[in-house]
């Protein structure tokens, strides 16, 4: 007999199990209770599914060998957004329906049924579960304003192009490195502000009533705003800050700090931030010993994912490489 799931979603899971009851009760303790039939062969039934923890965010592959229909009533208590890496999927939620693609995500809001049918073509899908109360608060901190929630997200989402393919790339780069307890994306510095993009990327690129004033001009906030988020960021650019807590610091809301940043520095306060931890490792880099320290690991230090584009800002800036001024070190 199978027991019944655990409320709490343990920090890591990989899995491959082959009875459709297993395969129900993994599934919904990593994500939603929900209901498995089997539309395929049943003798190739197999579910395969990958998944781990970021912050509050669940984030996870899931893959079945055999076509299925997944159907979950309301989450009552959390978002879930899932991509797909290929095929077709026929999604659902409440009465909206969509053909889901690689280029056209699902995401389903939290108070309505939902569903979705497919795995004639077994190719893993990225499924991302959001708490509720995240979310939400992340849009009232973005308006400045309370929001009387859910958040009525249309079910589709173009990944392919635009803010959608920007957003998608930033998920897969988290979910490219959650297994792995030494990844960059395990980082405080990395991980607190991935973090926080997934939850405004998906705010920004998604359709919902809020989008038009999330799009919209807010009012700017004054020098003195600038100033305090200014030296904020100077005195704490080694902890994982985000533009949340740096407005939170300087007393305004974020669209009117950023605004304020763009009228005063012609900068956006993350790119200010930018700045002092690349100044920061450059100093690093000058001071270090090349025998004992590498590029990768300063870059890592100071909060850059990607060593690439580390080494093309640093360049920018300072004429060289990076690698460069690590050999001149004494």
């Amino acid at each position: 007999m199978v027991k019944a799931p655990p409320r709490r979603p343990p920090r890591e899971v990989s899995v491959r199990c082959a009875d459709p009851d297993e395969a129900r009760v993994i599934g919904t303790r990593v994500y939603h209770p929900h209901e498995v039939a089997i539309r395929g062969d049943a003798r190739a039934f197999a579910m395969t599914l990958e998944a781990g923890a970021l912050g509050p965010l669940t984030v996870g592959w899931l893959r079945y060998d055999t076509e299925v229909r997944l159907d979950a009533p309301a989450f009552e208590t959390a978002y879930q957004v899932n991509l797909l890496s290929g095929g077709v999927m026929e999604a659902r939620c409440g009465d909206e329906r969509i053909v889901a693609t690689a280029d056209v995500a699902m995401v389903y809001r939290p108070d309505r049924p939902t569903g979705f049918t497919g795995w004639r073509t077994p190719a893993p899908l990225l499924g991302l579960k959001i708490p509720r109360r995240v979310l939400e608060h992340e849009l009232e901190r973005l308006l400045d304003r309370p929001v009387a929630g859910p958040i009525d997200f249309a079910l589709g989402l173009d990944v392919a192009r635009g803010p959608g393919a920007e957003w998608r790339a930033l998920l897969e780069a988290m979910a490219g490195g959650f297994g792995d307890e030494r990844a960059l994306v395990r980082r405080p510095l990395v991980a607190a502000p991935l973090v926080h993009a997934i939850l405004t990327g998906l705010l920004l690129s998604a359709r919902h009533r809020h989008r038009d004033e999330l799009d919209a001009p807010g009012p700017a906030a004054g020098p003195a705003a600038v100033r305090r988020a200014r030296a904020f960021i100077d005195a704490n650019a080694d902890r994982p800050l985000t533009v949340a807590d740096i407005a939170a610091e300087a007393g305004v809301g974020v669209r009117a700090l950023q605004q304020a940043f763009r009228r005063a520095l012609g900068l956006s306060p993350t790119e200010y931030l930018r700045q002092v931890r690349l100044r920061a490792a450059h100093r690093e880099l000058l001071d270090a010993d090349p025998a004992t320290t590498t590029v990768a690991e300063v870059a890592a230090r100071w909060g850059w994912l990607n060593a690439g584009r580390f080494a093309a800002h640093y360049r920018a800036r300072y004429g060289v490489a990076p690698a460069a001024t690590l050999r001149r070190a004494r």
